[in-house]
């Protein structure tokens, strides 16, 4: 058997090392954090999953400057900068149009996209419209459109060019051809890019040098992206992992040191390393790639695999003579019930939604079964003559008489049953995108900058618009925003009429505009013949939608429409800025061709569901565990080895609640691990014959590595990563309070 083993470990060490050289195994895109999408329509996740590709690509900055000129020489010189890293696909700063090309898209698009209130006017007051329209004629600095009078009686072509930018609050500079705005005294010019690879494989590192050096050139340089967010999130995760890998394994091992004094406990790392090893490889086979926050949350599973060893190993501190072989076949029957038992937690935490505690679940279980394997084949033979140096730790006595004490049982269990209920009474159970990734305050801050300067919409709050055709899309667009009076939103009614209202309009002033309607232009020598021609013009002036959004005018729209999301569907989205209440909104929803998308909302619930799901897998896993031990200890003995986790996570509970601490997925998969910790150290307690002083020190022992760990943990920039840690740290440090008050097994 213990040839086999060593194979199986060997095929691992094998295959992960053929993995690594290729680069074929690790994930660091955020998204694949996320829930497996089981609530949303088709027609939903594909329009999610365009607009998530959209924000992806994008990356946007402003470069600011007291001086025009200086801002335009700034932005030259980074637009150079990032054409040089060869990591975009297109780079959209300099805008120098065609002005004969200009003027003939202004002259196809002015009827179409008429201004709302431009249309009411020619419906009920056309006089005053084309009074106003003769004023701007005579008046020669009042000239709006760059096409010439003669080509435009109508004067529709003034309104065209402001539509286009309605959704912008950006100016153009002929000479430069920047596209900029003025604030407070500075100039900030728009660069927008497009990246080649939107999910930054191997070039995180690159696109956090190029911002960097890009800072380095413009003083007033703000710059935001869902990529440069996740390369930030990603460089940090990968940063965490290693030194916290480093680290925890540093630290144990001169805690191990001062303990044991003996360079063999050395050999206690073989399990850890065998055990990760393993996995890894397991998690890379089924789940083809790890990510590389499984990996950060792996790591602190060496305090975890190294219980088993010190269980064996910390009995050598109080048996004289030692004997290793002798002291592992005591543990056989410890070692089987714990990992059942954990299995077992680890094995239902598998059928949760949420990828990450799959991959999670996976990694753990494998790593301690080879970790066991590993202790039992492999470390007897290392230690053959070891005897351990006497150690005294005369604290754990004092501490056990002080809870022993019957003068003080009563008085401690009473106030820390009251403090306990309180703090769970008050503990917040809740989800939020936000405790899963770190966020720069600094990049966030920049974020909300570009937004409320620019007035660009970078939200995932949006209405999804579905339709068979364009014009039907249109017709529901323009339905939708007359009942969104009182909210700042963006849609493609606002730009263009539906194909129908343009025939319609056209054939409404054919019949109402009259010479005295126009009166105002032919007291300026302008002809009626002319005026009445481009009346009779009109019904060939329609534009359908496809046609207006392939116009270079058309394009800062193209973001608000979808195309084909699939063979009978088309769609649109209607954006809102700063959406406070979205309840009125998701009550213009059907779920049928208008949907309220809110992906922050929708993950949040998601999460919460999946904790929720864990919590009742992770009961029906006691509930299976209380089962097995039935057949080992009877009822009373079984509860006794399961009240004792249930106690500590209780108590954590508790502690989390007064600190106000939300107890959040990660925070309820940490308690889960305290289950499985909880559930090791007393099976060893209550199976393990040997004098209870001498098992609670062995216990100390193996709490105080995972400790180590899992506080490491804590101080993680991710606040996911971080909950976990306290979660765990704190579960452990109560399940080994709760083992000193136990006077006997």
């Amino acid at each position: 058997m213990k040839y086999l083993f060593s194979c199986l470990c060997l095929l691992f060490i094998l295959f992960l090392g053929q993995r690594i050289y290729h680069q074929q195994w690790l994930v660091t895109d955020l998204t694949s954090l996320l829930p497996q999408e089981q609530t949303w329509s088709p027609l939903q996740i594909a329009a999610d999953q365009q607009q998530t590709q959209t924000l992806n690509e994008q990356i946007i900055a402003l470069v600011g400057s007291p001086y025009k000129e200086q801002s335009f020489t700034l932005a030259h010189k980074i637009t150079q900068l990032w054409s040089e890293s060869k990591l975009f696909s297109h780079i959209n700063a300099q805008v120098q149009p065609d002005l004969e090309l200009l003027r003939q898209e202004i002259k196809t698009l002015s009827f179409a996209t008429l201004p709302a209130n431009i249309i009411q006017e020619l419906k009920n007051n056309p006089q005053t419209y084309f009074q106003d329209f003769a004023e701007q004629i005579v008046n020669p600095f009042n000239r709006t459109s760059l096409v010439p009078l003669d080509q435009d009686w109508l004067g529709f072509t003034r309104f065209t060019l402001a539509q286009a930018l309605t959704n912008s609050k950006m100016q153009w500079d002929a000479n430069s051809g920047y596209l900029y705005l003025e604030d407070q005294g500075i100039t900030w010019v728009l660069i927008q890019a497009k990246l080649k690879d939107a999910n930054l494989i191997g070039s995180p590192q690159e696109l956090l040098t190029l911002i960097h050096q890009s800072q380095e050139l413009a003083p007033k340089f703000l710059v935001t992206g869902a990529s440069l967010f996740a390369a930030t999130t990603q460089a940090q995760a990968e940063k965490e992992s290693t030194y916290m890998s480093v680290l925890g394994i540093s630290l144990t091992l001169i805690f191990l040191l001062s303990v044991f004094r003996s360079l063999k406990v050395l050999w206690l790392f073989v399990p850890i390393f065998i055990g990760l090893i393993a996995g890894i490889s397991a998690t890379l086979i089924v789940f083809e790639r790890i990510h590389v926050m499984t990996l950060v949350i792996g790591t602190s599973l060496i305090g975890v695999l190294v219980d088993f060893p010190l269980h064996w190993l910390g009995s050598s501190l109080y048996q004289k003579p030692w004997h290793p072989q002798v002291a592992m076949r005591k543990l056989y029957f410890t070692f089987f019930i714990s990992l059942v038992v954990t299995l077992l937690g680890y094995l239902l935490l598998g059928f949760t939604a949420l990828p990450i505690l799959k991959q999670t679940a996976l990694f753990s279980s494998v790593a301690l079964v080879f970790a066991i394997g590993a202790t039992v084949y492999y470390l007897p033979g290392r230690f053959k003559h070891y005897q351990a140096k006497p150690i005294n730790l005369p604290t754990l006595g004092i501490f056990t008489r002080l809870v022993q004490k019957s003068s003080l049982k009563k008085v401690l269990f009473l106030g820390i049953s009251l403090f306990t209920l309180g703090g769970i009474y008050q503990s917040q159970w809740q989800d939020n995108m936000r405790q899963w990734i770190s966020v720069p305050p600094s990049l966030l801050k920049q974020t909300q900058q570009i937004a409320q300067l620019a007035g660009l919409d970078l939200s995932t709050q949006y209405l999804l618009v579905v339709a068979s055709n364009d014009q039907e899309l249109l017709e529901k667009n323009l339905k939708l925003s007359q009942q969104l009076k009182g909210y700042e939103f963006m849609a493609l009614s606002q730009w263009i009429q539906p194909l129908k209202q343009q025939e319609q309009l056209a054939h409404e002033l054919l019949n109402k505009l009259t010479p005295t309607s126009y009166q105002s232009l032919t007291n300026l020598g302008i002809s009626s013949e002319n005026i009445n021609e481009s009346l009779q013009a009109l019904p060939q002036q329609t534009l359908d939608l496809a046609q207006a959004l392939q116009t270079s005018l058309g394009k800062g729209w193209q973001f608000l429409y979808l195309g084909q999301l699939d063979a009978q569907h088309v769609a649109s989205v209607i954006k809102f800025m700063q959406v406070t209440d979205p309840q009125p909104l998701q009550a213009l929803a059907n779920n049928q061709d208008i949907f309220w998308q809110d992906k922050a909302g929708h993950l949040n619930q998601a999460f919460k569901e999946t904790r929720d799901q864990a919590a009742w897998l992770k009961l029906a896993s006691f509930a299976l565990a209380l089962i097995f031990l039935l057949k080992f200890f009877g009822f009373k003995g079984s509860c006794k080895i399961l009240v004792l986790p249930l106690m500590a996570i209780a108590l954590t509970i508790g502690v989390l609640g007064w600190l106000a601490v939300p107890i959040s997925l990660f925070a309820m998969f940490g308690l889960l691990l305290v289950s499985a910790i909880g559930i090791d150290y007393t099976a060893y307690m209550y199976t393990v014959k040997e004098q209870i002083n001498a098992k609670k020190l062995t216990i100390t022992l193996a709490s105080l590595t995972t400790i180590i760990s899992f506080m490491l943990l804590a101080f993680s920039s991710t606040p996911a990563v971080a909950s976990f840690g306290i979660s765990v740290s704190l579960g452990v440090f109560f399940t080994l309070i709760l083992i000193f008050c136990l006077e006997k097994t």
